[in-house]
């Protein structure tokens, strides 16, 4: 069920801009607005969860798939000497959206966009599709 003062709730319904990664029926893969690294992802559930303790089995195999999923494509576009996957849970936790989510983050990728701008996110998002599809 979807909260509506959650705006990853409201990038899945497509109230909100988003460069898209990946999408299936149950996960959604996208650029994050605010990246740490160029190619920084998020993987989320497309069902609203807050944290991890509260997505299902089958959600949460789901999420782990894609996550899999996406971290391949990443290493296929940008080749990265390393990936850091990131999952905070609660405030405490430096968790700011509340809706259960994965960060991947390349690490060490020279000389690619930043990522701060939606031109600059959706280049980066189109080779990470292009990424995925070629890594199978």
């Amino acid at each position: 069920m979807s909260d509506t003062s959650c705006v990853f709730c409201d990038i899945v319904a497509g109230n909100e801009p988003a460069a898209r990664v990946y999408e299936d029926e149950r996960t959604l893969a996208f650029m994050d607005t605010h990246p740490k690294e160029p190619g920084h992802v998020l993987v989320i559930p497309k069902a609203h969860a807050t944290m991890i303790y509260d997505m299902d089995a089958e959600t949460a195999a789901a999420v782990a798939q894609t996550v899999v999923r996406v971290a391949r494509g990443i290493r296929e576009a940008l080749a990265p000497p390393g990936l850091s996957v990131i999952q905070s849970n609660g405030r405490i936790a430096r968790q700011v959206v509340m809706h259960v989510h994965f960060h991947l983050i390349p690490r060490g990728v020279e000389g690619e966009p930043s990522g701060r701008s939606a031109e600059e996110r959706e280049e980066l998002a189109q080779r990470i599709r292009a990424g995925i599809e070629a890594a199978g």
